[in-house]
């Protein structure tokens, strides 16, 4: 029996929540709704860390930041440690990255044999970021703390570097290949600078509404996430949140282009195949006034994650919990590949092959703040059946639990009223939960960090696959609201 093909679909930033077969009834996702109707989604999979860098590491290791020792996005994967894509790659496969996995450091493969077009996203610690000079008038906006400087519609340096990685995955389509394929596409939207094909952001502006937590009152006060608000004008949270969805509507229409190549590819090749749509986070659009990740409320920490192809269940929707975590066990698991130690992510194939549910099971998302202090602050959230518990060490007073399913919004913090629960959920919180571990490992990493960020200020190190913007998404959309530069 021939081995089957994989091509996974990797965004950045695209919350689980903003998808029509998940519920928006804003969005226009036609292309993501066929592949659940055809495949199995997963309408409870959460990434293990809401941030871009400690996501991928996780996924691609199968292993927790706590594990990893990453939670930022100057981390990377040591060069001895096996990843999935190294698992697959080992069975004869040929491994292509095509686009993003936001690597850092001279090891850019950690697995893969090929890769097609380079990161938009510096790969040296030290070397600009969202502040290189030629982003032209999005300088800045790429982070989070100046995501609103930039709104609007037209193009901007993410959509055409989307268009190029698109462009490249076609044309790789659209060639014969001896070994069994294993192919990432990476993409950047709907990662902010929050800009839109024109047609997009004015269906979207029209209709878009402001976030459901402005007309619903919280019973609850977090100080970690207070610190994180940023409070913007009416007008210009519904221009995000329009240029966001426009954002996803274009990349769902990127995703029907390679969908529509892949199968194109694997009948003319006569092979068997599957595609896998996820993203590493979500982004909260407003919502709390929170804008982007970091956060372990929904739409920061809620992905997307579907898969559809030979021998997967059509039309099935798993309501247990699934992690980011589980692709690497699952792809393995399909192939026969030999799965890397200590996962902490498990297979899914039961799941994407027979419907079966996973009742019992609970997952993680982690994450480390910084408060006002200058403290570091581990944070961890579990979710099992309806419920998460979501607590920052040394601010268990303020702990947060929510039935999702009833309060899909987290608006009503439950604490008070299910102490036995609470007591449960607490216990798989503290579960190899060392918190003086977790501070100490993540204080070594910043010392780390700073020292390579000194040398590459001073090195400057050659940046062979860094993406080069074109003068043509440098300029400044419309409309444009100018603030602070980053």
């Amino acid at each position: 029996m021939k081995k089957p093909d994989i091509l996974i679909f990797l965004s950045d930033q695209h919350s689980g929540l903003n998808l029509a077969s998940a519920g928006d009834t804003l969005v226009r996702t036609p292309n993501l709704e066929q592949i659940a109707k055809s495949g199995t989604s997963f309408d409870v999979a959460y990434t293990s860390c809401p941030l871009c860098v400690p996501s991928r590491v996780s996924m691609l290791t199968g292993q927790l930041p706590s594990k990893t020792g990453i939670y930022t996005n100057k981390g990377a994967i040591a060069e001895d440690q096996a990843t999935f894509i190294h698992s697959i790659a080992a069975e004869g496969y040929e491994t292509v990255l095509c686009g993003r996995m936001h690597f850092v450091g001279d090891d850019q493969r950690h697995g893969f044999t090929k890769r097609l077009v380079g990161d938009i996203c510096p790969l040296y610690w030290g070397t600009p970021g969202h502040d290189r000079e030629d982003l032209g008038a999005f300088k800045g906006s790429l982070a989070v703390k100046y995501c609103l400087n930039v709104i609007g519609k037209g193009t901007s340096p993410v959509l055409e570097y989307d268009n190029a990685v698109i462009e490249a995955a076609l044309d790789y389509l659209n060639q014969p290949h001896d070994k069994p394929q294993l192919i990432v596409v990476g993409t950047y939207a709907p990662h902010f600078p929050y800009v839109a094909p024109p047609e997009l952001f004015d269906y979207y502006r029209e209709r878009v509404k402001l976030p459901s937590s402005m007309d619903n009152e919280l019973n609850y006060h977090h100080p970690l996430m207070a610190a994180k608000e940023m409070k913007a004008e009416k007008e210009t949270i519904l221009n995000a949140r329009a240029a966001y969805y426009g954002m996803i509507e274009n990349m769902d229409r990127q995703i029907g282009c390679v969908r529509e190549a892949w199968q194109e590819y694997l009948l003319k090749n006569d092979r068997k195949g599957i595609f896998i749509y996820l993203s590493d986070h979500g982004d909260q659009i407003g919502e709390r006034n929170l804008f982007g990740k970091q956060t372990f409320f929904e739409g920061s920490s809620k992905i997307p994650l579907i898969f559809e192809g030979d021998g997967i269940k059509a039309d099935q929707r798993i309501q247990s919990p699934a992690s980011i975590m589980d692709l690497g066990p699952t792809l393995c698991d399909i192939i026969g590949a030999t799965v890397p130690p200590e996962q902490d992510g498990i297979s899914l194939i039961n799941q994407i092959i027979k419907g079966e549910e996973l009742n019992e099971r609970h997952v993680y998302s982690e994450y480390i703040e910084k408060d006002k202090s200058g403290n570091f602050i581990p944070g961890r959230m579990v979710r099992k059946g309806p419920w998460k518990l979501i607590s920052y060490a040394f601010h268990e007073q303020y702990d947060l639990l929510f039935n999702v399913e009833k309060d899909p919004g987290e608006f009503c913090n439950l604490i008070e009223q299910y102490p036995e629960l609470v007591k449960e959920l607490r216990t798989y919180i503290e579960d190899g939960w060392n918190i003086q571990q977790q501070i100490q490992g993540h204080e070594s990493k910043m010392a780390h960090y700073d020292i390579l960020t000194r040398w590459g200020q001073k090195v400057k190190p050659e940046q062979a696959e860094l993406w080069k913007i074109p003068l043509s998404a440098q300029k400044a959309p419309k409309p444009y609201r100018e603030k602070t530069k980053g």
